[in-house]
């Protein structure tokens, strides 16, 4: 790689793994001659990625070789249960755990995903308050 590519793709690799909101977004690319959207393209020539604007034809060299991200990360690490999950009949019932907050006896529970290396985590909620802790 030349090292304008080398410099280019580890600034890839930060976007790409950093925790900011827009940290592992598409790049989007505006044509500074007519304001269309610019595409990628290949030069096979030269081995390099071009953007290239389909209304006037102009060409760019990309700054970067990142076309796409299909992030596959969920948007949360917990689904969000709302007051309503403590009146669901399908869910089991607990009456042998104390409520943190108010000290009620009875809870609901079910299961959720946390983060990848964690897998599943059993969630309790009050049936008095719907305060939630882990398990």
């Amino acid at each position: 790689k030349m090292p304008e590519q080398q410099a280019s793709s580890s600034a890839d690799v930060r976007r790409l793994t950093g925790d900011g909101a827009g940290a592992r977004q598409t790049p989007f690319w505006i044509c500074s001659e007519c304001g269309n959207m610019l595409v990628p393209k290949e030069d096979k020539v030269q081995k390099v990625l071009k953007r290239f604007c389909k209304s006037c034809k102009r060409l760019d060299n990309a700054d970067s070789n990142l076309v796409n991200v299909h992030d596959l990360r969920p948007e949360s690490t917990i689904l969000e249960q709302g007051r309503d999950t403590i009146k669901d009949p399908t869910l089991p019932r607990a009456n042998n755990t104390e409520c943190l907050s108010c000290g009620h006896m009875e809870s609901v529970f079910f299961q959720a995903p946390m983060k990848s290396d964690e897998g599943m985590k059993l969630i309790f909620m009050c049936t008095k308050c719907a305060y939630k802790w882990k398990q």
